[in-house]
């Protein structure tokens, strides 16, 4: 009897091991704004390297412990210049709304227009899992060594 006990309480260890690496370390509102914050400041010296960074997915751009993490960018025109999954890059997604109906977007984009930095809550699919969750993303506006404003973002489910 106390064989199997052990069994189980090491099998549970390796369990909850194994589901931690593969689930990471939750995202934090502070991981979310010190990652915006470091490519805020590295958009505003090397906007274009910076963003050739984002879209080849590189570490920190897209934190490989935690695929969850990445930054985006968008111009004022609610239109993607800069993203990790390398499809979403140029396109416009001025007007397209969440499931909910906010558009979120255009959101993200005005309150950085307006207030400079903010949260915008949205409903959003998380990869790999069934259903809609609720999600919020931190953004700042910045003005990028081009000259152009650029909205930076990162997000985390709640």
């Amino acid at each position: 009897m106390k064989k199997l006990f052990v069994f189980f309480i090491i099998t549970g260890f390796l369990f909850m091991y194994t589901f931690a690496a593969i689930a990471g370390t939750p995202v934090t509102k502070k991981m979310v704004v010190n990652l915006v914050e470091k490519v805020s400041q590295e958009i505003t010296k090397d906007a274009p390297g910076t963003f050739a960074k984002i879209i080849k997915a590189e570490h920190p751009y897209k934190n490989k412990e935690n695929p969850a993490l990445y930054v985006f960018v968008y111009d004022k025109n609610v239109k993607i210049v800069a993203h990790p999954k390398k499809v979403l890059v140029g396109k416009s997604y001025k007007g397209k709304p969440d499931v909910k109906g906010k558009k979120f977007r255009d959101d993200i984009v005005n309150t950085g227009l307006k207030n400079g930095t903010g949260w915008v809550d949205y409903s959003y699919q998380k990869p790999g899992e069934k259903g809609i969750h609720a999600k919020t993303t931190y953004l700042k506006l910045v003005k990028g060594s081009d000259g152009n404003k650029y909205i930076v973002c990162a997000g985390m489910y709640k």
